[in-house]
């Protein structure tokens, strides 16, 4: 794929989560002789890192291949890639699954660094998941469990720090199992100390609940995690629970997040995944998940009406006992209005209080919008830069944070 001609131009487009956006970063970053160029440009090569978590995923995935290829030749990859068998179902287009794979194919070493085009990097930490959801089949695409070694992180955040950052976010596929697939005893707790040393604001990504143990509790008590934690439920209901192969009871969940907050001298904000319509899910189930997350102090909620994925457990207990679509999205809609009530009351708790935010960036003359401690997008006047850490004081102002630099 050299040109003896010109540099050849590549494009990168990113469906998914934030381990797929390191990923395309960390791409960018390993490729040599190349221009990188935006997806409204003319390109020669056109990446799409795609996502395969949902049916709608998967379709904007498509789409976008449809459309791109039509402009220049297209490389695909990522998890709907390695979901393909076919591997001539697209025109002008290669199937390859691995980015190291794509690295390669454009003459490069794909290297552990990339382009941190945000003022709070996401570092990907390990891949690959050993649970089985019974409606996932990230597992099967991602494989089995792969941690980044840790003096490859330290390297990372010695780099971060150098370029200025003041906060890291630790992403991965499934980070509380971190190192299980190491021989050297390391954990997620070993990386957050290395961060916070480091870099100074850490943020965890997603965190199963059962995976929270006594040294993040410690690291949370003594400052060093900020108070943002996103625990998945996917469902109130302990029958459902067991049907999806979630490794804990709604006990369990309550108990977790409890002891979270007592790391903290203020509510925390803990945000969630909850799933609607998962096969078998009855009117008295869902009513149990309702009340449930009404009884706890979320500040955020992401609600997916269930997707049956091919080849899942779940796809054949959806033949068997499906919920139907319509009620599926009603059950949606109501949990999304809850979550909604949730977050404008969390944010009006937080009018009066004093917190660091990280600027991210100039929305409007004199005003920048920038992510809090406990991650709200706070709107700042004044005159900042990207990646600064301002303290303010916060005041909720037309159902949206404002920050006044102190």
């Amino acid at each position: 794929m050299n040109s003896s001609e010109r540099t050849l131009k590549v494009a990168f487009y990113t469906f998914g989560c934030k381990v797929n956006l390191f990923e395309s970063d960390q791409l960018k970053k390993s490729l040599r002789n190349v221009e990188i160029v935006s997806c409204d440009e003319d390109a020669d090569i056109f990446v799409i890192n795609s996502c395969a978590v949902t049916a709608t995923a998967e379709s904007q995935a498509r789409n976008m291949v449809r459309r791109l290829s039509k402009r220049g030749r297209v490389i695909l990859t990522g998890c709907y890639a390695r979901k393909i068998k076919d591997e001539n179902c697209f025109e002008n287009t290669e199937i390859v699954p691995d980015i190291k794979d794509v690295a390669e194919m454009l003459g490069s070493q794909l290297s552990y660094d990339a382009f941190f085009t945000r003022s709070r990097p996401f570092i990907k930490i390990q891949t690959g998941c050993d649970q089985f959801c019974a409606y996932c089949i990230i597992p099967y695409l991602r494989g089995p469990l792969k941690s980044v070694p840790l003096h490859e992180i330290r390297a990372l955040l010695e780099k971060i720090r150098d370029e200025n950052f003041k906060e890291v976010v630790l992403t991965g596929i499934h980070i509380g199992k971190y190192g299980k697939d190491l021989s050297d005893g390391t954990t997620l707790a070993d990386v957050v100390k290395s961060a916070f040393e480091t870099v100074g604001r850490v943020r965890l990504g997603s965190l199963e609940s059962p995976e929270i143990d006594e040294r993040l509790f410690e690291y949370a008590k003594n400052g060093m995690i900020l108070p943002h934690w996103h625990i998945p439920l996917q469902s109130g209901c302990d029958k459902t629970l067991h049907d999806m192969r979630r490794p804990y009871k709604t006990d369990a969940f309550r108990l977790s997040v409890e002891k979270v907050i007592e790391c903290y001298d203020s509510l925390p904000a803990f945000g969630t995944d909850v799933i609607t319509g998962f096969p078998g899910e009855t009117d008295a189930d869902f009513e149990e998940t309702k009340k449930f997350i009404e009884s706890l102090p979320f500040a955020y909620g992401h609600v997916f009406p269930f997707s049956a994925r091919p080849g899942t457990p779940a796809e054949k207990m959806e033949h068997e006992n499906p919920v139907p679509k319509q009620v599926k999205k009603e059950r949606a809609a109501i949990l999304r209005d809850i979550f909604h009530a949730k977050k404008e009351t969390f944010q009006k708790s937080l009018s009066g209080s004093v917190d660091e935010v990280i600027i991210e960036e100039k929305i409007d003359e004199n005003l920048f919008a920038s992510t809090s401690s406990k991650y709200q997008t706070v709107n700042v006047k004044g005159s900042f830069k990207p990646r600064e850490l301002v303290k303010v004081k916060l005041s909720f102002e037309k159902g949206r944070l404002f920050g006044s630099k102190l």
